[in-house]
């Protein structure tokens, strides 16, 4: 009898170890990374969908941003009189673009619930790309929950409908592409069309050079920087 119970305890000893031998494998290596990351997105989508149905959305800036636009729409091509509720237009000409195509999807800005539910694609599509760029860097699964933890990220993409959203997923894109040699040639565009919508992103440019002169030397730096600046002609 003794020895039946050391060979129970023994084996109980040896599942125990077993179970947080796969605990850790789950949480600390890259073994279920996908798995988990998708898992994670459907979490997500899920979660937002229900924030957006169930809570009540806040007006902040999206008013102004159709008013903004639609006096472009109009016809009108000088920003002194470009006007919303908040003040001038004081936004470059990518949001222009972006704000007038939205302006037109959700009848003239009316239609909010259809933009949350745009708002709601940006956020799950930059989450995807985070997520992405996480396993690139072989961070173990246990941070990814991190990423879903914020209040008022939620918020500010579904429920407020703020501009640097679009400049973020934009931002991202970047970075994603300076994640891997043969698409950092399209960083410097992806980063100017983040910029052409929020100029807060052009912060990111001075890392961005290092990265371009890191990868390719000046030849490439000093192409991306003129993809940048011509991009910026360009689109305005």
């Amino acid at each position: 009898m003794v020895a039946r119970k050391g060979r129970r305890m023994r084996a109980d000893i040896s599942l125990s170890r077993q179970a947080r031998d796969f605990m850790a494998e789950i949480l600390f290596t890259q073994r279920f990374y996908s798995a988990i990351a998708v898992l994670l997105i459907v979490f997500e989508t899920v979660a937002t969908f229900t924030i957006i149905r169930r809570v009540n959305y806040t007006e902040i800036d999206w008013k102004a941003y159709m008013q903004e636009v639609a006096g472009v729409i109009s016809g009108e091509r000088n920003y002194t009189k470009l006007q919303g509720a908040t003040g001038p237009l004081v936004y470059p000409a990518g949001f222009v673009w972006i704000f007038g195509l939205l302006w037109q999807v959700t009848d003239r800005g009316k239609d909010i619930r259809l933009a949350q539910y745009v708002f709601l694609g940006i956020y799950v599509a930059t989450q995807a790309l985070v997520l992405l760029m996480y396993k690139r860097a072989r961070l173990p699964p246990v941070l990814v929950g991190l990423l879903v933890m914020s209040r008022r990220l939620h918020s500010i993409y579904v429920l407020r409908l703020f501009n640097d959203c679009v400049a973020t997923a934009f931002a991202y894109m970047a970075i994603f592409a300076m994640c891997h040699r043969r698409s950092i040639q399209w960083s410097g565009l992806l980063l100017s069309a983040g910029i052409a919508v929020k100029m807060n992103v052009i912060l990111m440019l001075p890392g961005a050079a290092f990265l371009w002169w890191r990868a390719g030397g000046w030849r490439l730096a000093l192409t991306q920087a003129a993809v940048v600046v011509g991009s910026q002609v360009a689109v305005a």
